[in-house]
């Protein structure tokens, strides 16, 4: 089966960030590249790296905007055309793989090209697949597999199946993965053929939620086993198992109630949603006999009769681009015809709010939306200050006593830890973060987000660099 392997590096981990770097490989059956997209995007003005983000990536920031040659119109224009070039050359639907990808690269890159008007579903011939899931699989399955990693993880306490830590274990990384897209991808291919060779596991056809074939038992009181590594190095077996019951099913998803979970705290944290284009969930065939879950299972069906997956989740909150499948075809396809036409008078139909603001924000960041007009330096203005100075809901709903920050990172807070990571690189003069982080700080400095806004979102002592 074809394939499409890729990888993403972005300014900061919320889908509401950039993609400043990207790479995707067209292989066959063989796992040969013959085709291949990979670029850089410049920065535009909405966006401020988060210093976490550039140390990771290690982008500088200033050298990447002199080398990148599109913006993110023209670079999700190259994007879209790539995969709808390699659907028409392989004649059918192809695997999008990634590592991590069902949990990060997917919906970044899903977000990227709704917000410039393209339709990421390629008419269902594009069939998302993640590495990572493979990863650990092989781990539960392949004994050659287990013993690498464990080995290579011996004296640590807990158990990891990272991209880079895998790679290390099984011999194909020397030193430190290269985050950078390209090489990235070369990475990931390299490990899909050795968990292919040697666990007969093929990601492109993997199929790693499991519990398809159960959902005929939803309401049952079925009890079935669920296994995913045991991450604990030091626990007595690697793998770790939990009764598990099947509240709702359609044909993508699915709400199971956690057993072991619900025994101790009967309330609706037991149940999980999982989808079948998303989430691993490795599952026992066959129902186990314990007259004990049985009736706890019961009893769990019976407290959670009204939960169904039309009522699970909580109304979505948080920003448009934050949760972009808020738009749906119907509105997509107006918001395309109004960004491909340059007319928002196309969106007169919509009824869907959002839609009007992803026009502005697209309009905004334009090169040739000029500051110099103050209509434009205001409605930017008014962008950073709710983006940036902590307004902006990240959190697809906000619930009291999370942990988890609900709004998205303030200037303030982003020049405080530039700061700490610069203090932190000058202790122990490592050369290259120093350098990191000054290209950034100055980015900051000279961007248009610190012009229009910059006296109420950066800290005193920024001041008398801004407009410098």
């Amino acid at each position: 089966m074809f394939a499409i392997y890729y990888d993403l590096e972005t300014t900061d981990k919320n889908t509401i960030g950039q993609i400043i770097n990207y790479s995707f490989m067209l292989v066959n059956s063989e796992l040969e590249v013959i085709d291949e997209l990979s670029g850089l995007v410049k920065i535009s003005r909405l966006q401020i790296p988060d210093p976490g983000a550039i140390l990771a990536n290690r982008t500088d920031v200033l050298e990447h905007q002199v080398n990148a040659e599109d913006d993110e119109p023209a670079a999700m224009r190259r994007i879209a055309d790539f995969l709808g070039r390699s659907i028409a050359k392989v004649a059918g639907a192809v695997a999008l793989i990634g590592f991590n990808s069902s949990r990060f690269d997917l919906g970044y890159l899903r977000t990227s090209l709704i917000r410039n008007g393209i339709n990421p579903y390629f008419g269902g011939k594009i069939i998302p697949r993640d590495l990572l899931h493979v990863t650990q699989k092989a781990y539960l399955v392949c004994p050659e597999f287990r013993e690498l990693v464990r080995k290579h993880r011996e004296g640590e306490a807990k158990l990891s199946l990272s991209l880079q830590t895998v790679s290390h274990a099984l011999g194909l990384l020397d030193g430190v993965q290269a985050h950078e897209s390209r090489e990235d991808v070369l990475l990931t291919i390299r490990l899909s053929r050795w968990l292919r060779d040697s666990c007969g596991l093929d990601v492109a056809v993997f199929e790693a939620y499991e519990g398809a074939k159960l959902h005929s038992t939803a309401k049952s009181g079925a009890v079935y086993l669920a296994e995913e590594p045991e991450y604990d190095m030091h626990a007595t077996s690697y793998s770790s198992k939990r009764p598990v019951t099947l509240l709702d099913a359609d044909h993508k998803a699915a709400l199971w109630i956690d057993l072991e979970r619900y025994a101790t705290s009967p309330d609706p944290g037991c149940i999980s949603w999982r989808s079948a284009a998303k989430n691993a969930f490795f599952i026992s065939p066959q129902a186990v006999t314990n007259p004990e879950l049985a009736e706890v299972a019961r009893s769990a069906l019976r407290q959670f009769r009204g939960v169904t997956l039309r009522n699970f989740f909580e109304k979505s909150t948080c920003d448009i681009e934050q949760d972009i499948y808020r738009l749906d075809f119907d509105h997509l396809d107006l918001y395309s015809k109004a960004i491909a036409a340059n007319d928002k008078s196309v969106l007169r139909e919509c009824r869907l709010p959002e839609a009007k603001i992803l026009w502005l924000r697209h309009q905004l960041a334009s090169p040739n939306a000029s500051l110099a007009d103050p209509a434009t330096s205001e409605l930017l203005k008014k962008y950073a200050l709710h983006r940036y100075g902590g307004r902006l809901q990240v959190v697809r709903t906000v619930r009291e006593g999370s942990a988890a920050p609900a709004y998205h990172t303030t200037l303030a807070e982003m020049v405080r830890r530039l700061v700490q990571a610069q203090e932190a690189a000058a202790m122990t003069r490592n050369s290259e973060d120093l350098k990191l982080m000054t290209s950034l700080e100055r980015f900051i400095k000279e961007s248009d987000i610190a012009k229009v806004a910059g006296k109420e979102l950066l800290p005193m002592w920024f001041f008398p660099a801004i407009g410098k």
